[in-house]
């Protein structure tokens, strides 16, 4: 009988030691042989955490959770403070971590690309290497060969990692760019990595995380790229990952509750709060290159929030590299679907801001307004539109502190059939609208003057409005600009104009990027116009009053930075020459009954003009009126150079004019006219 009770005692004893053998020896092996089993290769996958047990079976707690893991074309770091998950142990066997549900607690997440992935279509090898040092955000500095398109992205505002190089080698293949990246520091990893794994192990066959039933709460940190949220997050979904073969997510849920986006040191969203969904079709990583990730995703963004720039719209907009939306204070709404990486109908971008900062060429337009980015259908096909609508606005050029423009209504819409989330729009068709606004001073349109012709603007005022439309990629445009000038003042030597000036500017075509443009159909009429001298040899004598000119270029071309930048054909018609004879007279007054002869009204001519920013040159210069000729060559530079001839009937007159004096030709006047050669 004692020997059944001792023996039925072992048993019992036995049948209580081994599950606590076997806990204990789980616990062993989570503790002890799991990371040496994981760790392996620690360049490509490193993992650790400060303690980890399991008291239910395939239940595991773990405590200061980090995993690291590094790709041919990436580098991650996830940290958990603290996480429940179901999972069987034997799946480690199979280089596998399949977590069948989890809770979370305290996390953070941290991606950026590697500066030397190659991509998928890579350049020609360079016939030097580039040197490129890259800073990175922990103080650190890397050098890269520059045989690859070296990122990034916070370098440059609006670039983007490897699809953006900073540096291009084929081009410059000896250059140094030295870069400030904001991507985030993975401690344990180098960007790029020397060495690297590549070069270390051979290929092997990769870990696979799959997580299923995953929520985290208390995420503090997710940063992708230079792009940086921080706050309160949670999330709660599934993924399957496996280095270079595959990348799922389903189901995925992120909720933001008030916190921060940032871009590099620029911060961009605050109080940023509400939804994203996103889910990703299972698919090889391998093809994916720095954004081309987004081009994969589908999902849904509802998020409120407080913004201090809108200059992420730029990604979007770089096909138009002369249009450019900074600054911007006020709140943002999101309203987006995405499927497969492109914006879908009803998609809406909103946002109410002040100081609202357009930029197009070198203009700045400043005011309060919204912005609105929506994705609808014209023409049965997708298009999204970007529409600028500034409630108020000032118009400076850079380096001027007072506004060219002011006004009420100045609106930027741009049109495009892309609507891909991943890329910048490749074809845009921009309408800038201008209603009519006020000049409040054209005294600081001398800046558009020639400087070396002697003209300066003093004072005036004016309104002006215009239409521009511009496609790209081809920087093609078209437009028209009214601007009228009233008690217009200003000096030509030391002479004082005044009166009011309209101008219809026409571009049928012109190019942003060479900055040609045609401005046939352009006009320019003159009124009320008074010219007084103020020279002491001319005593008053052939100044006007109440003149006016019309003005016609039916053909013309402006060439921006061109030493000539402006030549035209013009047709004209003046009140009388009047005020030609008191310029060409300044310096020697004419007799009395050469003035009178002079005056006769009105006329009509044609002529050719250039103008660079040291000369103008008249050439052709032709008026007529019945019995009366007028024929004109010019040049100003600093000094006016000339030759006139005057017919009225059978009297006539020419003039050599010089900056001294002017020399008088009475006698056989053409013929010493046809002599006389042009100013150069």
């Amino acid at each position: 009988m004692r020997l059944k009770i001792g023996v039925g005692l072992r048993v019992l004893g036995l049948l209580v030691a081994l599950p606590l053998a076997l806990l204990l020896g789980v616990n062993a092996f989570l503790n002890l042989w799991l990371p040496v089993l994981v760790n392996m290769q620690p360049e490509r996958l490193k993992m650790t955490f400060d303690v980890a047990w399991m008291l239910t079976p395939g239940v595991v707690e773990v405590r200061d959770l980090e995993i690291r893991q590094q790709s041919p074309n990436d580098q991650w770091l996830l940290t958990v403070d603290s996480a429940s998950a179901t999972f069987d142990l034997h799946d480690f066997l199979e280089h596998t971590v399949h977590i069948t549900g989890a809770d979370a607690h305290g996390a953070s997440f941290l991606w950026r690309a590697r500066t030397d992935a190659v991509p998928k279509n890579p350049p020609a090898a360079p016939t030097a290497p580039a040197e490129v040092v890259v800073g990175q955000a922990d103080g650190t500095a890397t050098v890269a060969d520059g045989t690859a398109p070296v990122a990034d992205a916070a370098a440059v505002p609006g670039t983007d990692p490897v699809t953006d190089p900073v540096a291009d080698p084929v081009a410059d293949p000896v250059a140094v760019v030295v870069l400030e990246d904001w991507t985030p520091p993975i401690p344990g990893f180098t960007n790029p990595p020397d060495p690297s794994p590549e070069a270390i192990y051979p290929a092997g066959k990769p870990w696979r995380i799959a997580l299923e039933n995953v929520h985290v709460d208390r995420i503090r940190e997710i940063w992708l790229g230079d792009y940086r949220y921080s706050g309160s997050a949670t999330a709660s979904g599934a993924l399957t990952i496996e280095a270079n073969k595959w990348l799922e997510v389903e189901g995925v849920v992120l909720r933001l509750e008030g916190g921060a986006l940032t871009r590099g040191t620029e911060p961009l969203l605050t109080a940023l709060s509400g939804q994203v969904d996103v889910d990703l079709a299972g698919t090889n990583p391998v093809t994916f290159e720095g954004r081309g990730l987004f081009g994969a995703i589908s999902g849904k963004v509802g998020l409120t929030a407080d913004v201090s720039n809108l200059s992420f719209l730029d990604f979007y907009l770089r096909s138009a590299p002369w249009l450019r939306l900074t600054g911007g204070v006020g709140t943002l709404a999101v309203d987006v679907s995405v499927e497969a990486g492109a914006f879908q109908d009803g998609s809406t971008v909103r946002a109410d801001v002040d100081d609202i900062v357009a930029r197009f060429l070198s203009y700045s337009v400043v005011g309060d307004g919204e912005v609105r980015l929506a994705v609808g259908v014209a023409d049965g096909a997708p298009q999204t539109a970007i529409g600028v609508a500034f409630s108020d606005f000032a118009i400076t050029l850079d380096g001027d502190a007072d506004p060219h423009v002011k006004g009420k209504g100045f609106r930027v819409d741009a049109t495009t059939a892309d609507v891909a989330l991943n890329r910048p729009f490749t074809a845009l068709h921009v309408v800038l609208e201008l209603p009519e606004a006020e000049i409040p001073d054209v005294g600081v349109y001398n800046a558009y003057m020639p400087q070396g012709i002697g003209l300066r603007l003093l004072s005036g005022t004016g309104t002006v409005r215009g239409h521009l439309e511009v496609s790209t990629p081809e920087n093609v445009c078209r437009g028209e600009l009214y601007l009228h000038g009233h008690a217009v003042r200003a000096t030509l030597d030391e002479l004082t104009l005044s009166g009011d000036v309209a101008v219809h500017a026409v571009v049928p075509s012109g190019n942003l990027e060479t900055g040609r443009y045609d401005i046939s159909g352009t006009s320019l009429d003159l009124g009320k116009v008074r010219i007084v001298s103020g020279g002491s040899l001319r005593e008053g004598k052939d100044d006007s009053a109440g003149w006016w000119a019309k003005i016609a270029l039916p053909k013309g071309t402006v060439a921006v930075g061109a030493p000539i930048f402006l030549d035209g054909n013009l047709d004209v018609k003046f009140r009388d020459t009047v005020p030609f004879i008191t310029i060409f007279s300044e310096k020697q007054p004419l007799p009395g009954w050469i003035r009178g002869l002079l005056g006769v009204k009105p006329v009509t001519g044609k002529t050719r003009v250039r103008l660079g920013d040291t000369v103008l040159r008249v050439t052709g210069f032709q008026l007529f009126a019945g019995q009366f000729e007028v024929l004109l060559e010019l040049r100003r530079r600093q000094e006016m150079l000339g030759k006139l001839y005057v017919r009225y009937g059978q009297l006539s007159l020419g003039m050599g004019i010089a900056d001294k004096s002017n020399h008088i030709q009475v006698f056989n006047a053409k013929k010493w006219y046809d002599a006389e050669p042009s100013p150069d």
